[in-house]
């Protein structure tokens, strides 16, 4: 493929693809090249320090992985499965007896090599060798078993999700980005509209505004600002009043995005559509609306492309929905900036319109246009985004540059990621270059991934991967176990106060006996019952064994009209009826400490599915009598009522 934004040259009618895999009698490699064409790398297996046998299988099942119809795509992906190659060929290495083919691999060296690699990177070398020996056969089954099945390590993702401070704090530079962006093309095109209609008087020396609409209208038909051809510069050299009036890259600036804006909006869809942003940065200007524009809802459908899904799968639309017409109402404002900042749909109409002339000049069909301004040669157009615009964008702001493993630490971006120099002009890194070295202490740094993760949490759904996939960025994110938990803990709480208020036992203390002996017909209606009822209860003519009830003919397990079949252990103390008296204590007492002591003799599972919802009940219900109440009531208990409660425990007054 040519370089970026030039169409691919077709190759010859005679090419051949390069043979990926090359196993000789002297070599062993595999040929990488990632599917747009810019990088390729042959890795050689005859580095491994392993035996011949174990060199070719590993470089087939790299082949494999690794190959056209695979999800890697890119060097980077490459490189992280080869890098697992590494470690599993490391560990065979050091094996005794010395391992020579792949059959000769046992479950018991997978998971050896396993706990030879830190905890901490032990979840990612799984994921690669999983990538990469998913397919292969030569493997015997139980060593395949030990690399593709069992759950995961577990482990917190480094990447974590912005908070909502930092999360505010980055957007709140996004959206200043993109207002400053278009206030000033706005008002550029007004400049030029003014020029055009004659509004800006004759030129002259000291027509400073009609120069500047010269300039603009030639930049807008032609692409280029006015330029001087002379011998020593034959490509056109600036005159020094296009000069005087601020210089290439701030006059094109004047009509359409610069490079770090267009990362701006880029990070702005990754908040809004929780996309990826080398999947955004490719999106084009072509698009589809369904709503044929015709004053409904606005949508647009755009085609993107996520390689590492694989052929099958890379090929995607997304939906950019403008804000539901209910929620329009709530956002306007006088500068619609609130409506514009919560419609994807919006921001995409204005990246379309703000690089209209940056696509119009340089041919393309991107969303994403940009102008290249170089010292040498005049201006080009650049589609797309790149990460090193990132760092551009970040550096202009004040954040924090971002620490690779693979690079050290840095005040701003390196000297080649923004290339494409004003002539003369300070570029815009150069400009927040100092900015980025007053902020070498400041916390927050410009970072993809966890704004895509805040999105994703925020919006609770997948996007473009599957729901595995989300569950597991959930499973690895702190703030989501955080909340997770605290969910879970207060739902259980709330159940657990929910069942001890509906199931616990209202109980009549010797207070309210006694008020009920002095006024029982309004002792009687305090706990909704009528005052014969309430006699049988204090006389114990409706006792139950450990409780009293209130309706033995109305009961909630055999239904109205019916004698009570439940049983006197069991559903009696989870009963609606039920009441507990003070003269029942010494059997309640009793029944309680016999459970326990079956819990010290009984298998505890068996006592649990037996006895531990009596026991929780009957514990619940002892606590509103005080210690010393309990244990006299525990001196009193007579021969009659342990033989009662003996019949209880052992059922047999279910029997009868």
């Amino acid at each position: 493929m040519s370089r970026r934004g030039r169409k691919a040259s077709v190759p010859p009618g005679n090419w051949q693809s390069p043979e990926r895999l090359i196993i000789t009698e002297d070599e062993c490699s595999v040929f990488f090249v990632e599917e747009k064409g810019r990088r390729s790398k042959v890795y050689d297996f005859t580095k491994l320090q392993v035996s011949t046998g174990i060199q070719r299988w590993l470089a087939r099942s790299f082949a494999r992985a690794t190959g056209p119809t695979s999800g890697v795509k890119r060097a980077g992906a490459a490189e992280g499965l080869w890098s697992g190659v590494q470690l599993l060929a490391g560990y065979l290495a050091k094996v005794d007896p010395v391992v020579h083919e792949p059959a000769h691999i046992t479950a018991v060296h997978i998971k050896e090599s396993l706990l030879a690699v830190s905890l901490g990177s032990r979840k990612s070398h799984v994921e690669r060798l999983r990538a990469t020996f998913r397919a292969d056969k030569e493997l015997p089954t139980e060593a395949r078993n030990a690399i593709l099945h069992g759950r995961l390590p577990a482990y917190e993702s480094k990447v974590q999700p912005y908070s909502h401070d930092e999360h505010q704090e980055l957007m709140t530079a996004v959206r200043h980005d993109i207002r400053v962006a278009r206030d000033r093309i706005q008002a550029g095109r007004e400049v030029l509209a003014a020029y055009r209609r004659g509004d800006l008087g004759p030129p002259g020396r000291f027509n400073h505004a009609e120069k500047l609409g010269r300039v603009l209208d030639t930049l807008d038909r032609t692409g280029d600002v006015p330029r001087r051809v002379t011998p020593s510069k034959p490509q056109g050299g600036i005159p020094s009043w296009v000069q005087a009036l601020g210089g290439t890259h701030e006059l094109v600036s004047r009509l359409t995005l610069t490079r770090t804006e267009t990362v701006a909006f880029c990070l702005m869809f990754i908040d809004l559509t929780s996309e990826n942003f080398g999947t955004i940065g490719e999106w084009p200007a072509a698009h589809f609306r369904p709503d044929g524009d015709l004053g409904g809802p606005a949508l647009a459908l755009v085609d993107e492309v996520k390689p590492r899904r694989g052929p099958s799968l890379e090929f995607m639309v997304t939906s950019l929905e403008d804000v539901p017409a209910s929620l329009v109402g709530v956002l306007q404002t006088e500068d619609d900036d609130k409506h514009l900042f919560r419609s994807a749909f919006r921001v995409y109409q204005l990246l379309l319109d703000l690089a209209e002339l940056a696509r119009r000049h340089g041919g393309e069909t991107h969303a994403f246009c940009y102008p290249k301004v170089r010292a040498r040669g005049g201006l080009a157009w650049g589609n797309g985004t790149h990460r090193s615009g990132i760092v551009a964008w970040g550096a202009g702001h004040g954040f924090r540059p971002e620490v690779r493993a693979d690079r050290p630490e840095r005040g701003g971006g390196s000297p080649g990621e923004l290339p494409d120099d004003d002539d003369g002009a300070t570029t815009e890194q150069d400009r927040g270059k100092e900015k980025a070295e007053e902020a070498e202490d400041k916390g927050l740094s410009v970072n993809v991934h966890r704004l895509r993760r805040a999105a994703l949490e925020r919006g609770g759904r997948p996007v473009a991967h599957t729901r595995e996939t989300y569950q597991s960025y959930l499973r690895t994110s702190r703030p989501a176990t955080e909340r997770g938990r605290t969910v879970m803990r207060e739902a259980l709480e709330e159940e657990v106060t929910k069942a001890r208020t509906v199931q616990e036992i209202p109980v009549l203390t010797d207070d309210f006996l006694a008020r009920a002996a002095e006024a029982p017909e309004q002792a009687a209606a305090d706990i909704g019952i009528d005052t014969e009822t309430l006699a049988r209860l204090i006389s114990g003519d409706q006792d139950t064994v450990l409780v009293g009830c209130t309706a033995p003919e109305d009961s909630p397990f055999t239904g109205p009209g019916k004698p009570c079949g439940a049983s006197f252990l069991d559903d009696c103390l989870r009963c609606e009826n039920a009441r507990a008296l003070p003269h029942q204590l010494p059997v309640q007492v009793e029944a309680h400490g016999r459970l326990k002591h079956l819990k010290r003799d009984l298998d505890p599972r068996l006592w649990a599915h037996l006895h531990a919802e009596t026991f929780a009940r009957l514990s619940n219900l002892l606590r509103h009598y005080t210690p010393a109440e309990r244990s006299a009531a525990r001196d009193r208990v007579t021969a009659a009522e342990r033989a009662l409660v003996d019949d209880l425990i052992n059922g047999r007054m279910d029997m009868r």
